[in-house]
């Protein structure tokens, strides 16, 4: 439970609700991918979770610069609050270029990292609930870590799936738009790992 006593709780809350609207994100970014025929009239929708998570890290960087007091240090929420909005950011960026490149079948691997994105998304939720009690709460560990297994997973995934790509397609421009669209999604799961690393070293410095 999220301690409620101290005025820079806030900033816990705030950090929470931010995590909800990347797990959000990522389920519908999911949804899309894996029901692409049915689903692609979703993307704009995942446009709209991009503009909320530029107001959620406005919401961070407005309450940090009004602030006297804050729960650790106002370099590393602001780095915090930055990296998650990368999260958010990225899965907009390639489900815009779905349309951008007129893809009109998703790659069985992409579907495959789109797993994983929500899976990551799902443990820093969980870490960043538990986030308020980060001096006590070893557990939060855990999850920070796991976050990083998902992505060190993904990076199997798309290196695969890369070689496949060139082991088997022989459209040249099918295969520069997939390059492309990969990247970004594993760029994505890079941020989740980024973010996690965030959370570690703000325990480990405030430890």
């Amino acid at each position: 439970m999220s301690r409620v006593k101290r005025k820079e709780d806030i900033f816990f809350t705030q950090f929470k609700e931010f995590s909800e609207l990347t797990v959000s994100a990522a389920e519908l970014f999911l949804d899309i991918v894996e029901n692409y025929s049915e689903k692609a009239d979703l993307i704009p929708e995942v446009k709209e979770y991009e503009t909320k998570g530029d107001e959620e890290g406005g919401k961070i960087m407005t309450t940090l610069n009004s602030s006297f007091i804050t729960p650790f240090d106002r370099e590393d929420i602001s780095a915090l609050a930055l990296q998650m909005d990368e999260i958010v950011d990225g899965l907009e960026n390639v489900a815009a270029r779905f349309k951008l490149y007129d893809i009109d079948a998703i790659r069985p691997e992409a579907v495959d990292m789109a797993r994983l994105i929500v899976n990551a998304t799902k443990h820093l939720d969980i870490a960043f609930e538990k986030f308020p009690d980060f001096k006590k709460d070893a557990s939060i560990l855990k999850h920070t870590k796991a976050a990083n297994d998902v992505e060190d997973e993904g990076d199997i995934v798309y290196r695969d799936a890369l070689a496949r790509l060139f082991r088997e397609h022989g459209d040249t421009i099918e295969v520069v738009k997939w390059k492309s669209l990969l990247d970004k999604i594993e760029d994505t799961l890079d941020a989740c790992k980024d973010v996690a690393n965030d959370i570690r070293n703000v325990i480990v410095k405030n430890g």
